[in-house]
């Protein structure tokens, strides 16, 4: 075998080897934060805004921040390990928190009087071992184990119950609120007549988009989503608001978007998707109404 070809299969195997410990590693790799959910953020299979949902965190939920992985944390949400963009999350690498128990992973594991290998050993602790998990400063959990009080490597213990302050995969915010949020993480996506995925989003394109991952289908166009849920006067957040003459049509309404709250809304057009307030005057005298879906 020619050294050319021995280069190419010992690279294939170290790259395969990288695939494999980057699957296996999550459960076990030193964490490096605690993360404090800013927003209605939705936990994802793989770090790609196109990827599928596994859970909707609320804001003020705390998650364990793995590593990043270009713009996004790999975290520990609820027991569920998946992908959160983070741009939405505030990051924390000392924070007093109470995650709940834990267990040890390996065997004769060192309970520490400081997050240092270096420092005092309170006692040991041994597979199976189960802490209360009280903070985390800088990859390691703060730990009550057995009246004492200590530090354990982040890596040699896992999570076994959902932090206590935690909602429960976002069940306490409105479906309205989440759209409103999900809206939000779109800004600058490019505006591209007929787009309807985050590569590019026209108006109704990204109204139908935004509801289609909270589970809603909306029809199509602006004029045929005024058909969508029921009329309101009193807006709410994730309230789709509806514009006619912004350019020639025959159809009810030319433009939609989603309410945010403060009198504002978030909307693909011209510039990509932005933020506008209800009383600019463009839009103050083309509203025509607003329509709720859930």
């Amino acid at each position: 075998m020619n050294r050319v070809k021995r280069l190419l299969i010992l690279s294939t195997m170290a790259v395969a080897a990288t695939a494999a410990i980057s699957i296996s590693a999550s459960a076990t790799e030193l964490k490096t934060g605690i993360g404090v959910v800013e927003t209605s953020l939705r936990l994802r299979e793989s770090a790609s805004a196109n990827s599928d949902t596994i859970s909707i965190a609320s804001p003020g939920d705390n998650v364990v921040i793995i590593r990043e992985v270009d713009g996004w944390y790999l975290v520990d949400y609820n027991l569920d390990i998946g992908y959160m963009s983070a741009d939405y999350i505030t990051f924390k690498e000392r924070e007093n928190v109470e995650l709940g128990d834990g267990r040890i992973n390996t065997s004769s594991v060192n309970l520490r009087s400081q997050p240092s290998s270096s420092s005092d050993l309170v006692c040991q602790m041994q597979y199976g071992d189960e802490a209360y998990i009280i903070g985390f400063n800088c990859g390691w959990y703060k730990v009550q184990f057995e009246g004492q009080t200590g530090y354990v490597r982040s890596d040699l213990m896992e999570l076994t119950e959902k932090p206590i302050y935690n909602s429960s995969s976002g069940s306490s915010v409105s479906v309205g609120q989440q759209a409103a949020d999900l809206g939000m993480q779109y800004l600058g996506t490019p505006y591209v007549w007929g787009g309807t995925t985050p590569s590019g989003f026209d108006c109704s394109g990204f109204t139908r988009y935004v509801y289609k991952q909270l589970g809603y289908t909306l029809n199509r166009t602006a004029g045929q989503q005024l058909s969508n849920g029921y009329a309101v006067s009193s807006l709410q957040p994730g309230d789709l608001v509806f514009f006619d003459n912004t350019y020639a049509t025959s159809a009810a309404a030319s433009h939609v978007g989603i309410y945010i709250g403060n009198n504002q809304f978030v909307h693909a057009a011209s510039g990509g998707v932005k933020v506008t307030s209800l009383s600019d005057s463009y839009y103050a005298s083309r509203y025509i109404g607003a329509r709720r879906i859930a």
